[in-house]
């Protein structure tokens, strides 16, 4: 936390606003002190900085697992505006895992609300410990892939069970690039899950042109397009031919 002194609060946070670069209206602040006197008057601040942020949530893990009698060593990381809380242990991982990653998921939510407590602000958390939620991630995109199959292959919305918001954009993420694809987040709180859809995607004349529409697999239910012009004319030349008969 850095200190700015003004005669006002607002004075205070202008000097805070022009220094960091960031609108005064945006600032987390406190006030550390206030002289009114008859001959001065001044009041000194402290803007929350982004490191407050981070070493606060270092502060409140440590503490969380302290009163939870587990043991784990926490480095803190900060990728896109996601702060990792990156664990390992060799003794208390299971249980701070706990069945099916609910405990962890606590954890992760109560550091959330912590947060948003201290500094009036929502942050993007997670919580991870010994690699735990990257094979978590490989395990569930596996899933969609095979379950956006078998949709895309019988037309039949599925249900994916209830995940954390960074699982379920993992899937998001994984299947966005399936154009007879497309994924759904539905209901709330815990039972907020992903459907995956099917869509009869039928791509623009300029996009098969420009992906080369040999390599482009008609849809079950439309006719092959004929390898080339010529084969096109032969084809049509027969119609005709047997219309005429």
């Amino acid at each position: 936390m850095k200190n700015y002194e003004g005669k006002t609060v607002e004075e205070a946070l202008a000097k805070a606003s022009e220094e960091l670069k960031v609108p005064a209206e945006k600032l987390k602040y406190e006030v550390v002190s206030e002289t009114k006197s008859l001959f001065k008057r001044s009041v000194t601040i402290g803007v929350v900085e982004f490191d407050d942020v981070l070493n606060f949530t270092k502060e409140y893990i440590t503490n969380l697992l302290g009163a939870s009698e587990l043991q784990a060593e926490i480095e803190i990381s900060v990728d896109d505006d996601l702060i990792h809380v990156n664990m390992t242990s060799d003794v208390d991982a299971s249980k701070i895992i706990g069945k099916n990653g609910e405990t962890l998921k606590a954890f992760n939510e109560l550091t959330r609300s912590a947060l948003y407590n201290k500094f009036d602000k929502h942050y993007r958390v997670l919580l991870n410990i010994n690699n735990y939620k990257d094979q978590k991630y490989e395990k569930i995109v596996s899933l969609a892939m095979r379950v956006a199959k078998t949709v895309e292959r019988t037309k039949i919305t599925a249900d994916l069970s209830p995940m954390t918001s960074d699982e379920r954009r993992m899937i998001h993420n994984a299947l966005a690039d399936n154009v007879h694809i497309k994924t759904i987040s539905v209901g709330t709180g815990k039972d907020r899950h992903i459907t995956i859809q099917y869509v009869n995607y039928v791509p623009k004349v300029e996009d098969a042109i420009s992906d080369n529409t040999e390599n482009i697999a008609p849809d079950n239910n439309e006719e092959a397009t004929p390898d080339n012009i010529e084969d096109a004319f032969e084809a049509k030349g027969k119609e005709i031919s047997e219309e005429t008969k």
